[in-house]
C-alpha cells in the first residue's frame, strides 16, 4: 500500500493507522484528521515473521513499507527515539481474517520492534459491530454498538421501528462513520497492546511459529494483555 502522510511532523502526536484492504484504506483517508493521522493500507499478504528468515522478511512489501514508514529501523538496529509516530494503530475487519492479520502484525512487532510494544505505542482499533438507526433525514437517530450487551441497550433506547446493520467489515462504513466510531480520539475505543511476561512469551513463541491457528490465537490471548485505553483528549 501507499502511505498517506499526516501534515504534522510531530512524532509525539502523530498516529499511523495500518488498515486492512484498499477500500477501508480509502474511507480512512477521507475520514481521518489529516493534521496528525497517517494511513497505510495493507494490500498484499503480511508474511509470518515467526517462520521467515530476515532476508525474506525484508523482501515482503507490506513489512518493508511499514519499517520505512515507522522510520526507526528493525531488529537489533531498532531505535525507539527515531519512531515517526506516537501510536501505531492496527485497524482490521472484525472477523477471522482480520484477527489473523492482527496476529501476524503483532508477531512482527514482538520480534522486530519489541521496544515499540514495551513502551505502549502499539494499539488495536475497535470498530463497532452494529449500527442502529431510526427515522429519516434530519430526524434520523444513529447509534453504534460494540458488544451484544450494548446492542440490547440500544434496542431499548430506540424502540420499535429501528433498523439494524451488522458490520462485516470496515469497508461497509463510509468516511464519516469510520471517523466517528473508530478514528476520532474523543469517541473511539483503542486497545493498547502490552507484553506481560517476555520470558514466558519467548518460550511460547514456538507455538506461534506453527501452522495451527488455534494455539497461535491462544498464545496471543495468554501473552498479550488487552487493556482498553480511555481515549485521552489533547
Amino acid at each position: 500500500g501507499k502511505l498517506t502522510p499526516a501534515q504534522s511532523k510531530n512524532p509525539a502526536k502523530n498516529e499511523l493507522y495500518l488498515v486492512e484492504g484498499d477500500s477501508a484504506g480509502g474511507s480512512a483517508k477521507q475520514g481521518r484528521d489529516r493534521k496528525f493521522q497517517a494511513i497505510l493500507p495493507l494490500r498484499g499478504k503480511v508474511i509470518n515473521t515467526a517462520k521467515a528468515k530476515m532476508a525474506d522478511i525484508l523482501k515482503n512489501e507490506e513489512i518493508n513499507t511499514m519499517i520505512y514508514t515507522i522510520g526507526a529501523g528493525v531488529g537489533a538496529d531498532f531505535s525507539l527515539e527515531d519512531a515517526n509516530y506516537d501510536k501505531i494503530i492496527i485497524m482490521t475487519d472484525a472477523d477471522t481474517d482480520g484477527a489473523h492479520i492482527q496476529t501476524l502484525l503483532l508477531t512482527f512487532f514482538y520480534r522486530y520492534m519489541r521496544p515499540l510494544v514495551e513502551a505502549g505505542h502499539v494499539y488495536i482499533a475497535l470498530p463497532p459491530l452494529y449500527k442502529m438507526s431510526k427515522g429519516k433525514g434530519k430526524k434520523e437517530e444513529v447509534a453504534y454498538a460494540w458488544t451484544d450487551g450494548e446492542l440490547e441497550e440500544l434496542r431499548k433506547q430506540l424502540g420499535k421501528g429501528a433498523t439494524l446493520q451488522r458490520y462485516k467489515g470496515l469497508g461497509e462504513m463510509n468516511a464519516d462513520q469510520l471517523w466517528e466510531t473508530t478514528m476520532n480520539p474523543e469517541t473511539r475505543t483503542l486497545i493498547r497492546v502490552t507484553i506481560e511476561d517476555l520470558a514466558r512469551a519467548e518460550r511460547r513463541v514456538n507455538v506461534l511459529m506453527g501452522d495451527k491457528v488455534e494455539p497461535r490465537r491462544k498464545w496471543i490471548e495468554d501473552n498479550v494483555k488487552f487493556t482498553l485505553e480511555e481515549a485521552t483528549v489533547f
